[in-house]
């Protein structure tokens, strides 16, 4: 089909859009976007491909996030706009999985291919050490993975399709013919394609609206080649989130519109998401069943839960959101850091996938952004949710993170109402080249924990509602010019209610070990174990104590300055007491 006639077929539908936004004027006005064939020119028609033998066997005999068998859709409308693309060719032929068929998910290549060698302390390439920042950074990106890789599906397929991925570099020549059994090059490449969704430039630059400007963008962009989209869509509560590849849209009369996609939980086939334009919806059945509500996503122009993720703006170095930074501008140098002045500090509650609690904030207004009576909600100003685009077979979802601005005082709420039965988290603030964890949070069904995020950013206070004694653990870990810090310290045997903190101030240096209000069951000083180590790129030091009292009564805490370890075989000094002193000298020895 010519250029022309391409036009002239999508003219009515783009008026169409058009007078859904706004109007439309005469002739071809508002088509530029609609005048591209030739990336679709010579393709075999929509479902012409012989579909692949489908790998019901994912990484391990048996192991399968299959949702079931389903028919492949075929469009009798005309096809409005094709990008060529074709599930059966340039799909995989294996399903989307999580982390229960254990693959090989981000590694340290993968973090310096997105960042840069900035990941490191010391060494590069294959004897890159991971900053603390860097590591943690993965591992919670890696364990959010647990409900599914469909971003990374659709990410690593459309990179094949345009030639900016080579499907011979992973052992066949489509992505089809592709095994994954074993392929542990693919599957990290699948992992390191699922983070697209949490770069700061991919969601700098997604498209969201109405589901008619959505389409509409779709349909102009598949018709340009000008970018390449995956379609991430939530249920109506807002939970589930799915990531699709879009490639092709049929006019399928009443104002109606088919969107032909690749869904990774169905490989071989093509599926349909349905835009009405008459009323603003859209539907898309994501499993077998379509009189199954549990398997329904849909929205409308309130809900603008349909957007398009863009590819482009992720194939080149990252700015990192975890480095320490400067004052510039976040992205300007490739590999950069995000500046303070676009800093935020990534919230990210990491548990079990069908049975965890919910983080609840609120700011100093009493606004709240979080889960709230099994929906989204986001009220307080500047907080961005992070949802992830991972269900593989709609069971459960992982708690989404939450990007709180710099500067910004934040209540943190783990609330287990929802829970069938006792859960173990772990809560992680990530900033500016810093994290601070809570560790072995033991939450039960109705418990509710708060957690208090000081406004720059330097670390957590806990206070436990559980039943009985608690040792929560703090981990936290600093970068530092050459080298880097890590502390970890567990709180034994405090009593319900009780508060501990772990601060670090990085302009100074200082960490604080809190224990005000850190109150035992027996009435006795708060007992800390505390473990600091200290890695340059050519040693690794570590000191250490179990022995380290405070008191409550007293407001004590325990205070030290990184900066200022000693050398190794000498003991570490921590002072101990009140905020305005005196102070009294602890000694934290060298480990050998």
């Amino acid at each position: 089909m010519g250029a022309q006639a391409v036009a002239r077929a999508l003219a009515p539908f783009a008026c169409v859009l058009a007078l859904a936004v706004g109007g439309c004027g005469g002739g071809d006005e508002g088509l530029d976007g609609a005048q591209r064939s030739d990336r679709a020119k010579g393709e075999p028609a929509i479902g012409a491909v012989e579909a692949p033998a489908i790998q019901k066997s994912l990484l391990g005999d048996g192991a399968t996030a299959s949702a079931g068998d389903a028919q492949s859709y075929t469009p009798k409308g005309e096809i409005l706009a094709d990008s060529g693309f074709r599930p059966e060719r340039d799909g995989f032929s294996f399903e989307n999985y999580g982390n229960d068929v254990e693959p090989e998910n981000l590694t340290t290549a993968s973090l310096q291919a997105l960042f840069g060698d900035d990941v490191c302390i010391g060494g590069n390439g294959d004897d890159c050490r991971l900053t603390p920042a860097a590591k943690r950074w993965m591992q919670t990106e890696n364990d959010r993975m647990d409900g599914g890789h469909c971003m990374g599906f659709s990410v690593a397929a459309i990179r094949m399709f345009t030639d900016k991925l080579a499907e011979t570099d992973f052992g066949a020549d489509t992505p089809a013919g592709l095994e994954i059994q074993g392929n542990t090059d693919l599957q990290s490449s699948i992992a390191e394609h699922w983070v697209y969704q949490d770069l700061p430039r991919i969601r700098a630059k997604t498209v969201d609206g109405t589901p008619t400007e959505v389409l509409q963008k779709l349909a102009d962009a598949l018709n340009s080649g000008k970018e390449d989209y995956t379609i991430g869509i939530f249920m109506a509560d807002g939970t589930g989130g799915h990531a699709i590849t879009p490639y092709a849209i049929e006019d399928r009369g009443d104002d109606r519109y088919a969107v032909l996609v690749y869904d990774n939980n169905f490989p071989g086939i093509t599926r349909a998401l349905v835009v009405d334009t008459a009323n603003d919806t859209w539907r898309y059945v994501g499993g077998t069943n379509p009189k199954d509500t549990d398997e329904i996503y849909e929205g409308d122009a309130e809900t603008q839960s349909m957007v398009l993720l863009p590819t482009s703006p992720g194939e080149t170095l990252q700015p990192c959101p975890f480095c320490q930074g400067d004052d510039g501008e976040a992205g300007e140098g490739f590999g950069a850091a995000v500046g303070s002045k676009k800093s935020y500090s990534q919230i990210t509650l990491n548990g079990d996938l069908e049975n965890h609690p919910h983080l609840v904030l609120t700011d100093d207004k009493d606004r709240v952004t979080g889960i709230v009576d099994g929906e989204f909600v986001n009220e307080i100003p500047g907080v961005e949710v992070q949802q992830s685009f991972s269900v593989r077979n709609w069971e459960a979802g992982p708690e989404p993170s939450y990007l709180v601005p710099a500067g910004q005082d934040i209540g943190i709420t783990i609330d287990g109402s929802n829970l069938k039965k006792k859960a173990k988290v772990t809560l992680d603030l990530i900033s500016g080249g810093l994290v601070v964890s809570v560790e072995e949070i033991k939450i039960a069904p109705g418990q509710q924990d708060d957690v208090a995020l000081s406004g720059d950013g330097h670390g957590l206070y806990y206070a436990t509602d559980g039943t009985g004694e608690e040792s929560p653990e703090f981990y936290a870990g600093v970068d530092d010019g050459d080298a880097s810090y890590t502390f970890t310290a567990a709180a034994l045997g405090i009593k319900r209610g009780a508060t501990v903190g772990l601060l670090v101030d990085q302009e100074s240096g200082t960490v604080l070990l809190d224990a005000d209000g850190a109150d035992t069951a027996d009435g006795s000083k708060a007992w800390f174990a505390l473990l600091v180590g200290k890695e340059t790129p050519n040693a690794t030091r570590m000191w250490g104590t179990d022995e380290l009292r405070l008191s409550s009564t007293r407001k004590e805490g325990a205070y030290f300055n990184y900066r200022d370890t000693p050398k190794a075989g000498r003991p570490l000094e921590l002072e101990v007491g009140p905020e305005d002193g005196p102070f009294r000298t602890v000694e934290a020895p060298y480990q050998e």
